[in-house]
């Protein structure tokens, strides 16, 4: 039987193992002070880096992600109209695929290469007009960040939930095969849980995929299983596999891999924590008050990384408050307040 100590790499292996990652210099890469950074709700509003709402999507049931290529932006979700497609640049645009006109389509995640829109419509991949079956996904679960599009390969990423006694839940990837998408068991020790819930690709055929195995934090790179460590010493005593810290996002520069999520202090309160090269580090406000805090998506722009956490924060009269933040570099760039961001792209 394989322990998670096995798996357990320094950083530098990890580095190393991404020395390739975004090697060519874009020259399409704007000077910070000229980007633009949108901000989007569930509900289908976009707002700008000063908070102002600057588009409600048209027919919007709800949105799941937005994406940015070049000064146009992307984004997935449902219709009300039952319709497939997405949004670009605010502008709904219906891809006409051989489907039943009365199903619900709830498409979630979405990528983009040259002019290929790729998309999540359950249990089917979209290649805009093209449809691609996911083979054996009965038990499978997508998260929020489930997709990834490099050099015009498209990967997804999950999770297979087993409901047998006995069995164990395993993270998986799909990849295009032959008319198909082609499912990938992930490695890990035996007699433990595992899931896949972010994952970045490129190079075409390299990926970083993060998650959890066992209650610990993970990342599969090139579908190697990594554990990362964590500052606090706490396990879950339930017995129940609970996780104590997982990955929720992950991106990658040139020289560098990044893994943001959260772990559990030793009071069971979860702390915004990022993994760069493999070293853990918490990314807190220091608002007064502050006791519950995770990192919900990380992108990057060049060499330089944005993300989107959330803190629960209490207040002096006992009541809660809930701060949404951006952050560039590890410095905030913006403070939310009822506002339900899920997502983050920069044009």
């Amino acid at each position: 039987m394989q322990t998670f100590k096995s798996y357990i790499l320094p950083a530098i292996c990890v580095l190393l193992s991404l020395s390739s990652c975004n090697d060519e210099p874009d020259p399409t890469i704007k000077p910070a002070e000229e980007r633009t950074v949108l901000l989007l709700t569930g509900e289908g509003h976009i707002y700008n880096q000063a908070g102002e709402k600057i588009m409600e999507l048209p027919n919007c049931e709800y949105a799941s992600e937005i994406i940015s290529d070049g000064d146009d932006y992307f984004v997935s979700g449902k219709c009300t109209k039952d319709r497939v497609g997405y949004w670009k640049n605010g502008k709904w645009n219906t891809l006409h695929v051989d489907f039943i006109e009365d199903v619900e389509h709830e498409t979630q995640g979405i990528g983009k290469w040259d002019y290929y829109i790729y998309m999540l419509d359950y249990p089917n991949i979209l290649k805009n007009s093209g449809i691609f079956p996911l083979e054996d996904c009965e038990d499978f679960t997508a998260p929020s960040k489930c997709m990834s599009v490099s050099e015009g390969k498209c990967y997804v990423v999950g999770t297979d939930y087993h409901l047998e006694d006995g069995e164990f839940n395993d993270a998986v990837l799909y990849y295009e095969h032959k008319g198909h998408y082609a499912k990938e068991i992930l490695p890990k020790p035996e007699g433990v849980n595992a899931g896949a819930f972010t994952i970045f690709a490129w190079n075409a055929t390299r990926t970083v995929i993060g998650g959890r195995v066992g209650d610990e934090p993970c990342l599969w790179i090139d579908k190697q299983l990594q554990m990362l460590p964590r500052t606090f010493d706490v396990h879950d005593e339930s017995g129940l596999g609970l996780p104590v810290a997982a990955i929720s996002s992950v991106t990658c520069t040139k020289d560098h891999i990044y893994a943001a999520g959260s772990e559990n202090d030793t009071e069971g309160n979860e702390v915004a924590t990022l993994w760069v090269d493999g070293v853990p580090q918490h990314l807190l406000s220091g608002d007064e008050g502050l006791y519950w805090s995770w990192i919900t998506e990380i992108i990057s722009y060049g060499d330089d990384w944005y993300a989107l956490s959330i803190e629960m924060v209490k207040k002096s009269d006992g009541d809660t408050d809930v701060n949404i933040l951006v952050w560039f570099n590890g410095t905030i760039i913006g403070r939310y307040h009822g506002i339900d961001i899920v997502n983050i792209a920069v044009l």
